[in-house]
């Protein structure tokens, strides 16, 4: 089964043309006679995060010059995330029809999902830019940190697609458990908050994997690097996710297109 799983995956990769284009395809599909196409994405976040910041700056206290940048990168990655995870239930499910007919690795869909929201991503990143640019914001060499930061949050991107595209095909309502369970997070995960405002929590924020996930991405594009604390914790937690989706994957895969 791990040999089987492994050949979908290497003949995935060498398909990458295709899925490169079918990402693209459908994002663009999705916007299909939108003069702004996606960058109503980014335009709805953009007054999402301005109308946020102002609020809760005045309401923590904070200085709107230091708190609007922390807000808007923090929903910036908030919003891969979320995607990430929301999205990878979907996998196999909305591509039902292809996954039965047309023989090809089923990690193509897995690949072309996370580089769809990688692209999604790439649209919203543009508020960071404005951010930098209005606040006068320079990371400097520190911003370096961020690109394997990404690289690390898209791989567990990968395995989430591994483990929750059968699954939720299986069982059509974890979708629905995922979805709540992810708004629960996103108010335990310090976004709309800081970390510091709950010095006596830090052991409630030391087990929130997602904590460790946005201050790895975060602090570098604000050019403070992250604890070793959260390197280590996301290190960790990608080689958890890792062997745990290799071996559910290379379990189910051959299920998949009886579920889907």
């Amino acid at each position: 089964m791990l040999r089987a799983a492994r050949e979908d995956f290497v003949a995935g990769l060498r398909l990458h043309e295709l899925w490169l284009f079918l990402g693209w395809r459908d994002v663009k599909k999705h916007y299909s006679r939108s003069i702004l196409g996606p960058l109503w994405l980014t335009l709805s976040m953009g007054v999402m995060v301005a109308g946020l910041g102002v609020l809760y700056s005045q309401i923590f206290r904070q200085d709107i010059s230091s708190y609007l940048p922390f807000l808007a990168i923090g929903f910036i990655m908030w919003g891969l995330i979320s995607g990430i995870i929301i999205g990878a239930c979907d996998i196999y499910s909305a591509a039902a029809a292809s996954v039965r007919q047309v023989r090809m690795p089923l990690s193509v869909y897995i690949f072309q999902f996370v580089w769809r929201q990688f692209l999604t991503f790439g649209h919203n990143f543009v508020i960071y830019i404005l951010v930098a640019f209005i606040f006068d914001i320079w990371p400097g060499v520190t911003g370096l940190l961020f690109f394997p930061a990404l690289a690390i949050l898209l791989l567990n991107g990968v395995f989430a697609g591994m483990i929750l595209g059968p699954l939720c095909a299986r069982f059509r309502d974890i979708p629905l458990i995922v979805a709540s369970v992810v708004q629960v997070v996103f108010f335990m995960t310090p976004i709309l908050w800081s970390a510091h405002m709950l010095p006596d929590r830090a052991v409630l924020l030391a087990v929130n994997p997602f904590y460790h996930l946005i201050e790895i991405l975060r602090d570098p594009l604000l050019g403070n690097p992250a604890l070793p604390m959260n390197w280590i914790a996301c290190i960790a937690m990608t080689i958890v996710m890792g062997t745990v989706a290799i071996l559910f994957f290379s379990r189910y895969r051959a299920r998949i297109a009886y579920w889907a």
